[in-house]
Formats: C-alpha cells, structure tokens, sequence
C-alpha cells in the first residue's frame, strides 16, 4: 500500500517544527551567550556549564516543538501544556548532558569542524532517543539513528550558515536548521524501518499516517483515552495493536478482534483507516475479486471460541428455513436471498463471504445490511454483529436476519 505521499508530509511538518523550536531555543540563549562573551570567562567548568545550556535550550526547544506537531498531527488541535511537559523537560535534559559531553570532548582533543558535527550528531541521538519515549511505535532504536542522523546532517548546515552569515543570525539559523534535520529525520527513520502502519483519510481530504507495533494505536472521541482524536464516536471506539506479524484491530464497542491484510479498511467516525504491512503482500487474489469494491470489508470478527469452532479446511452452507446457501470465499448475498434484510448500499448486497489468513478455507461473513444480526455459537453464547463487521463462520452456529434465522451447517 502506498504511503510515500504522506510519509513525505509528515517528515516536512515534523521537520519544520523542530525549526522553530531550534530558532526558538537559540532566541531564549543568546542574552547568555552575549553575557558569557562580556564577562570573558573562560575556564573549563564554565565552559562545559555555558555549552550544556546552549544545547539544553536548544534542545528543549526542538523537542518541545516536535511533540507540539506531533499532537497537533494525530490530533488536529495545538496541546501546548502536554507538548512542553512531555518533550520540552525531556529535551532541556538530554541537550544540556550532550551539551556537557560534547564541550569537554570538544575542548580536551582541541576544536574542529568535524568534531563538532560529531558532538552534534551525540546531541541529536540522545534528543531522538528521549522522544522515542514519547512519540508512539517510534522505538529506541529508530529514535537514536533517526537523532544521530539529524544531528550530523544539522551540523553540517550548522557549519555552513555560521561561517557564511553573522554570529548571532548564523546561530538562529543554524539551530533551526538543526532542529528541522532531527525532526524530518526520525519521521525518515520510522517510515523507513517500521513493519507495520496506518493511513488515515479524513473525510475533509487531509492524510495521516501512524506506525503501529506492540505499543496500541487508539482511536476515539475521548482524548485522555485515545490517540487519535475522532469526533461523534465512542470515547474509545478501536484500537490498532501489532501481533507478531499481524495488524489486530479491536472494535471497542462490541468486542471483536479483526486481524487485517495489508491494504484493508476501516471505517471510524469521519476518517478511513488504511493498514499497511511490509511483510504481509497485499491480498489480489481472485477469490477477493468480487469484493474488491467494498472498501470495508475485513477479516474475520474473532472471539477466542468462534476461533476455535472455525469451520477450517470443509466446505460449509447457510441454511435459511428450507433452501440451503453454499458459501464460498468472494460470493455474495442478496436481499433477494434473505428477504428480511435490506442492503446498506445501492447493490442490493446484504452479505460477503470472505476468507481468512488462518486457513485456506475457513470463512467469514460480513454483515452490509442496515441492521445488525445476533449470532449463537455451539455453546449458547449470543453474540451481536454490526453493519461493516464480520464474524468467524462455524457449524453449528446460528444467525438471526431479523425475522429469518439461518444456521451454519457441512450439507
């Protein structure tokens, strides 16, 4: 599934708030700096303590705006307080250690411009490694080489704009430049080396993308619950979670568990969730020919015990007081075929039988009809299944359409 478009988006904005939080890091500094050259201090320990709080304001700048455009990205409203608190106090501490370290690396070997692309390269790893902590699915790993890379890649335009402009406009546009390389970069590291992600579309048109991994991505109208800030639904309504190789979605509302297939949907308030695996191919195969149109349909709707009845490797039939249905993967099912049930849309389909990844011919159904069906499996528990889900087929359960029940049987 594509997602280079996004992802390219995402990197710019990322990188242009951490650009304005360089330059604004750096605007807060300067009054010291210009303090430092008058008193004309100059031994060691305040050398090392004028540098650690350069970089620590720079740095908390840079974090702090880099959290204020993530919250601002996933959520489409400015979170000022939670931007400060969760990326301004982390980066204050991680720009004034690296500050530390670069200025007594810097000053023990002697100054050199590759040194200090090095120290900056130091400041940049340890700035990605404390937002890896803050940003979701980011990891340790992606947030230290995504910094590190910023960092040097910063410096070195660091480097350029100081010799070519005057101290002070240099060092602004230095620091924003700085700012700009770590924040496009850990967006360039995480697209680059994440399994698993999600695409957003708003209804309004504008794209989002997120990585998923171990870390749950939740979405919902509560903001304390969710990730994903969707108005006029649930406080919590799903969640995305990486399990193993597969994307699980949980709907909140009814309990069902998805697991998903590169470039499936789903549908959430005023978006469409797009899931993406690097290592699940999307599905083209002509079974799925048929319901290539319905951009919903998804896996199976699991419970643990629906699972375990699954109806895997035999042939099963729904039968609907005296005709009997064949399922097979990619058919269709009409109103005219269960006449106490309308069609959500204008095809007149009330159903789709689809196939799932934990075997070749176990099946699902899901529900398009404008009305939800309850469903009892083999031991009398009763599920309800809701329009756009679906659910694991297994003998011996039973589907209340509405007025006509139905019942999965071998012939």
């Amino acid at each position: 599934m594509k997602r280079n478009l996004p992802a390219v988006k995402k990197a710019l904005q990322f990188g242009i708030s951490g650009a304005v939080g360089g330059f604004a890091g750096n605007l807060i500094t300067e009054p010291f700096m210009q303090f430092d050259r008058i008193s004309g201090s100059a031994s060691f320990f305040d050398s090392v303590l004028s540098t650690a709080r350069w970089f620590g304001l720079v740095g908390g700048g840079i974090a702090a705006a880099i959290m204020f455009g993530y919250y601002y990205y996933v959520k489409g409203k400015p979170h000022i307080k939670q931007a400060l608190k969760n990326g301004g106090l982390f980066g204050l501490i991680s720009g004034a250690i690296s500050g530390a370290i670069a200025e007594s690396i810097y000053t023990g070997i002697g100054p050199n411009e590759l040194l200090r692309v090095i120290c900056w390269g130091i400041a940049g790893s340890l700035l990605g490694l404390a937002l890896s902590k803050r940003l979701p699915n980011l990891g340790k790993l992606r947030g230290l080489g995504g910094g590190a890379a910023g960092g040097v890649l910063g410096g070195c335009l660091f480097i350029l704009f100081a010799y070519n402009l005057s101290g002070t406009v240099g060092r602004l546009a230095g620091c924003a430049a700085i700012g700009f390389a770590i924040g496009m970069m850990l967006i360039v590291a995480e697209t680059l080396f994440n399994k698993a992600w999600l695409v957003i579309s708003y209804d309004s048109g504008t794209n989002r993308t997120l990585s998923i991994g171990a870390e749950p991505v939740t979405f919902g109208s509560d903001e304390n619950l969710s990730i994903v800030f969707i108005p006029n639904v649930s406080p919590l309504a799903a969640i995305f979670q990486l399990e193993g190789d597969r994307i699980a979605c949980e709907n909140v509302d009814n309990g069902t568990v998805n697991y998903l297939r590169s470039g499936d949907q789903k549908r959430i308030g005023n978006c469409t969730v797009t899931v993406g695996n690097s290592d699940v191919p999307v599905a083209n195969s002509s079974n799925s020919s048929n319901v290539a149109n319905f951009s919903n349909v998804l896996p199976a709707a699991r419970s643990h015990k629906f699972a375990a009845t699954a109806t895997a490797k035999r042939q099963c039939y729904l039968k609907l007081e005296k005709r009997v249905i064949p399922l097979i993967a990619g058919s269709q099912l009409f109103s005219s075929d269960i006449p106490s049930l309308s069609a959500a849309g204008l095809n007149d389909v009330v159903a789709v039988v689809n196939s799932q990844l934990q075997g070749e011919f176990e099946l699902g159904l899901t529900n398009w009809s404008d009305r939800p069906w309850w469903v009892t499996d083999t031991e009398g528990e009763m599920k309800l299944v809701e329009p756009e889900n679906t659910l694991t087929l297994a003998l011996g359960m039973t589907i209340e359409f509405g007025e006509i029940e139905g019942e999965i049987v071998a012939s």
